[in-house]
């Protein structure tokens, strides 16, 4: 017989012997088990078991400590139970039987219902391990994958079973699918479709009344446009025009530091320079944050600033990326060590996580801190990038900055961001109606004047275009190549190519981004000079990446092999994105 270690729900472990494996199940053990049973191949380095679950020792006493837990698992579940190879660790499957493992096989071979029968619940569901938030990050992020890997096998056990026109068995397995996401629009749909198809109208009503009124109480919105068609086609609601509803924010707990008046006013002046979002303004924010903490060591929103501002200096190439960790990562763990219940604590875990690309760590935080506070705008807004730049859920990405927007309307950086993001969609009407009071909020934002231009050319309005462009080069004269190369872009899209030519060259010698340079020439055809650029570009900055996906002004290179090369090669390696 072999040891059973149950994650999925509350976690237990039972052994042939039920004595033999009590000094087992201590809260760190168990955290071991979980680690190696979880992680890729199911095998983790001891490296890694140091830093997620004694990340306050120095490295010889956490090797003891280590050394110490395997040889009483060892002796809990057998001396071959945990096998070493090399600095890696994995558990001998002929003793210990997880069932995540089990999940994960019966995954693999599409065996649906097996799946869905082993995930008894949440990885890890109401498990704690003290002093290790690395670990509990990891376990938040672990848990919302496995989450979301159950209910795309009960929605794909669902339109399976539909298809073989067993509608009740498929109901079931959708409304299984709509519990364990329960926010899914497109889950929601799936269901209606079938208690439609089932004649079940009093289900159907109490299901969409449920959900409109779950978005509201825990997003602050209500359903999509498409989603309310439908609903009203079902004769449910009687209005299809979505409305955004914003729940009062969830009362703050008392477990952080008390601030005095003085510290709290550092702060507060350091997040004003922080939105502004230029170099001079985000180091200005980064010199406020000091002093706060300098003067109050407990002040966690202090902390949480100091993060923020480094994850900004990345994002926005004011940084190197490994500075901006080295500096941002301990600022965002103090934070949320001093409070846990500090929604914009997990907005600073979240920000280092897309610093480190790790996506699914990222969004499980950025969860976190929308749960803890709605109108927590600055965690909708990363959290909207995760999605597009992570995962390229574009539909969800727009509909969380469109919150985050509506959270912060005097948000230059809000507007900006959306503005971008419609752009992207070629929705080039409303891309402009949101740049414009952007602009008109802070002038000195890089982006504006250049994203009015851009959204303008594409409406043909040529007056707007280069009006803008001729106010942004009066007000931002570091930053006149960028300036000019997107004026060539816009004059090239208009139709006048000689004069895109000549700004183009001008942009050049003004030390214009390669990334800009590459949207210019591209945009005149010009597919030899675009890559040349292409070349140069580190696509560091939070958008490059972004522009290289989407932008309609690389349309015309996207076939061509040695473009996709460049995002193969560069692109994906810098962001190491999910989906690609």
């Amino acid at each position: 017989m072999v040891n059973r270690l149950f994650f999925l729900g509350p976690v237990s472990l039972t052994g042939p012997d039920r004595a033999s494996v009590r000094r087992a199940v201590q809260q760190r053990r168990l955290a071991l088990l979980a680690l190696v049973a979880a992680s890729p191949g199911e095998s983790v380095s001891r490296d890694r078991l140091l830093g997620l679950l004694w990340p306050d020792r120095d490295e010889r006493s956490a090797r003891h400590l280590l050394a110490d837990s395997l040889y009483v698992l060892r002796r809990s579940l057998g001396d071959d139970a945990i096998i070493a190879s090399g600095e890696s660790l994995r558990l001998s499957p002929d003793l210990i039987w997880t069932d995540i493992v089990e999940f994960r096989r019966a995954l693999a071979e599409e065996r649906w219902p097996d799946a869905l029968q082993l995930y008894r619940g949440d990885f890890l569901d109401g498990f704690f391990v003290r002093n290790a938030v690395d670990f509990d990050q990891w376990a938040m992020a672990e848990r919302a994958r496995l989450r979301d890997l159950a209910s795309r096998a009960a929605s794909t056990l669902a339109d399976r079973l539909g298809r073989e026109g067993c509608i009740s068995e498929s109901t079931i397995a959708a409304e299984r699918a709509l519990e364990l996401a329960p926010c899914d629009e497109r889950l929601l749909r799936d269901l209606v479709r079938l208690l439609i198809a089932a004649d079940n109208r009093a289900r159907v009503e109490a299901v969409a009344r449920s959900f409109v009124e779950r978005l509201a109480l825990e997003l602050g919105v209500s359903p999509s446009a498409e989603t309310m068609r439908l609903l009203h086609d079902a004769r449910v609601l009687s209005s299809e025009e979505p409305i955004v509803v914003v729940p009062p924010r969830a009362p703050r707990s008392r477990s952080g530091h008390a601030i005095d008046s003085v510290t709290a006013s550092i702060i507060a002046q350091g997040r004003y320079h922080w939105h502004r979002r230029t170099r001079a303004s985000v180091d200005r924010a980064i010199a406020y944050f000091t002093r706060a903490v300098e003067r109050h060591p407990g002040a966690a929103e202090a902390w949480c600033g100091l993060a923020d501002s480094w994850v900004v200096m990345a994002g926005r190439g004011y940084a190197p990326l490994d500075i901006a960790i080295s500096h941002g990562a301990p600022s965002a763990a103090r934070a949320l060590a001093l409070d846990d219940t500090l929604s914009a604590a997990h907005t600073s875990i979240g920000g280092v996580n897309i610093m480190r690309r790790r996506w699914h760590e990222a969004e499980a935080a950025f969860d976190r801190a929308t749960l803890l506070d709605s109108l927590n705008a600055d965690a909708r807004q990363w959290l909207s990038m995760t999605r597009l730049t992570g995962f390229a859920a574009r539909d969800e990405a727009i509909r969380e900055q469109s919150i985050a927007a509506s959270l912060d309307p005097v948000s230059p950086i809000q507007m900006v961001i959306l503005s971008w993001q419609r752009y992207l969609r070629g929705e080039y009407d409303l891309s402009r109606s949101s740049m414009e009071p952007a602009v008109d909020l802070n002038g000195d934002l890089e982006e504006g004047h250049a994203g009015v231009a851009r959204a303008a050319a594409r409406l043909g309005d040529e007056a707007a275009a280069m009006t803008t462009i001729t106010a942004g080069l009066a007000r931002r004269g570091a930053f006149r190549g960028d300036l000019l190369a997107e004026q060539a872009s816009a004059l090239a899209v208009l139709g006048d190519a000689r004069r895109a030519r000549q700004l183009a060259r001008k942009a050049t010698l003004h030390g214009a981004m390669p990334i800009n340079l590459a949207l210019a020439w591209a945009s005149l055809g010009d597919a030899k000079r675009a890559l040349e650029c292409l070349a140069q570009e580190t696509f560091l900055v939070y958008w490059a990446p972004q522009a290289v996906w989407w932008d309609p002004r690389f349309d015309q290179l996207r076939d061509d092999a040695r473009f996709r090369r460049v995002v193969r090669e560069r692109v994906q390696r810098a962001w190491s994105p999910e989906w690609t």
